[in-house]
């Protein structure tokens, strides 16, 4: 999972977490679905003050457990 920031017409990435299914976990993994990943990713940028005008993400983001929409919302 990667965040972008985009300022005027220059696209550049800020951070990332890497994404684990559940059979690549190691002992002592925990596992995060793909939305909770990004829900994670959002509020640490608003922690910082980061203010959004547009988050692109997939169809299955808002049906997820969790909703991520909501963390968006909030």
């Amino acid at each position: 999972m990667t965040a972008y920031g985009v300022i005027e017409d220059m696209t550049f990435p800020l951070t990332f977490q890497i994404y684990k299914p559940p059979e690549r976990l190691q002992p002592g993994d925990k596992y995060k679905t793909q939305p909770e990943i990004a829900a994670e990713l959002i509020r640490e940028f608003q922690g910082m003050g980061f203010k959004f005008e547009l988050v692109l993400i997939d169809s299955l983001y808002g049906e997820s457990d969790g909703n991520f929409i909501s963390v968006l919302n909030q």
